[in-house]
């Protein structure tokens, strides 16, 4: 963690302070990378915790856009510019695209939020609720793949076609989400290629209830309430007992069972039976999720279930220390402490086995993708997993 640390100031003399995910590709600040490092950092040292949670909301702006990728050291080099989701082709000190929504449950983490970072946080929220959620529903839309973190998951392969994360076409949605100024009211109204990702909207519940334990305010409660209830009512199949994105203007089911299916498991205020069902049907399932070392990214009785090396294709199938973590916790808050025992155990093994890599093959626990991984470092943590009521330890500054 402190070998991947970048501190420093900006050409136009905006100071930062944030942990990389990987000194040799990826080498700017990521969103959800930033608020994993955060939780590894509560439990090393908070002040740096604090400290890159507070740049990564410097990187956005006073409306409460906080962006996917920040670019505080170097703008993305010509050959890979098309491909981010930013305002030009250069120049730009970051996207203009959003990730998936976890910075308030990273400050219940780091602990000694001032004044002006519950404000920061409340104005994120209402950006999200305002700009990304055009239709009212309570859910909020991603315009991009990777705009909920999982980039190539088979999940998204019917919804962008030719225009996928990982081919050729992809420069293309996001040359027309520049022509759109970003805008989700625009997208959603003349386009297919847009989803309301289960993954992205439990971790805006999530975050949603962070933020009124943070704040006291109880509105922020009754708006995690309305996103669980579109969860439930939109997006649940009961018959396969699984959570499915919705995509394009008809909002058409996507069922295709990766992890995402299950993150709702750390929804504690969803029915008990429908937690219940996610666990035992499916996360418990021993031709389903149950691997030896973590947690699939697909079924593993899905066709597109490929969970080796690819250098293109990393979310089908290859285990990630950030979904071991989600899903440990929510089985702690089922009381299913000894099958979170063994998931929190398998994924800690992979670690032993191959250090801290930025995906491992579920069945082997061989080592995938980058070495010294920031996320991974989620170990820390995992022997608990993610707390949906809030961390089990306060921290305080």
């Amino acid at each position: 963690m402190r070998a991947n640390w970048r501190e420093g100031l900006r050409r136009d003399g905006t100071p930062f302070a944030f942990t990389c995910p990987s000194p040799r590709r990826y080498q700017h600040q990521w969103s959800w990378d930033s608020c994993f490092h955060a939780v590894a950092w509560s439990h090393l040292e908070p002040e740096r915790a604090r400290a890159e949670l507070r740049t990564l909301v410097r990187a956005g702006r006073a409306d409460g856009f906080v962006p996917h990728t920040a670019f505080w050291q170097a703008s993305p080099r010509w050959r890979r510019a098309p491909f981010y989701a930013t305002a030009g082709y250069r120049g730009d000190t970051a996207t203009e695209s959003i990730q998936t929504p976890l910075l308030p449950v990273a400050w219940e983490y780091a602990g000694g939020a001032t004044a002006a970072d519950l404000a920061a946080l409340e104005a994120h929220a209402r950006w999200l609720i305002r700009e990304r959620d055009p239709d009212g529903d309570g859910m909020l839309t991603i315009l991009l793949p990777d705009e909920s973190g999982l980039d190539d998951s088979p999940k998204y392969d019917a919804v962008y076609g030719r225009m996928a994360h990982w081919k050729p076409g992809y420069a293309r949605l996001v040359q027309r989400c520049r022509r759109a100024r970003w805008s989700a009211a625009t997208l959603t109204r003349t386009t297919d290629e847009h989803v309301e990702d289960v993954l992205v909207n439990t971790a805006h519940a999530l975050s949603l209830r962070a933020l009124a334990r943070l704040t006291g305010d109880a509105s922020w409660d009754a708006e995690a309430a309305r996103t669980e209830a579109a969860l439930v009512d939109r997006c649940w199949d009961a018959r396969r007992g699984l959570f499915f994105d919705l995509a394009g203007r008809d909002e058409q089911r996507v069922e295709v069972s990766t992890w995402s299916a299950l993150a709702p498991l750390a929804l504690t205020h969803l029915p008990v039976e429908i937690r219940t069902r996610l666990a035992e049907e499916h996360l418990l399932h021993p031709r389903r999720y149950r691997a030896r070392f973590g947690v699939p990214s697909v079924s593993m009785e899905e066709p597109s279930f490929r969970p080796g090396f690819n250098a293109y294709r990393t979310w089908r199938g290859s285990a990630w220390m950030n979904t071991a973590w989600l899903l440990v916790g929510g089985l702690r808050a089922l009381g299913a402490h000894d099958e979170a025992d063994a998931l929190a155990q398998g994924a800690l093994d992979a670690v032993q086995r191959s250090g801290f890599r930025e995906y491992y093959h579920p069945r082997t626990g061989a080592g995938h993708g980058e070495q010294r991984f920031g996320f991974a470092t989620l170990a820390l943590d995992l022997p608990a997993g993610f707390c949906p009521s809030g961390p089990r330890v306060a921290r305080t500054a």
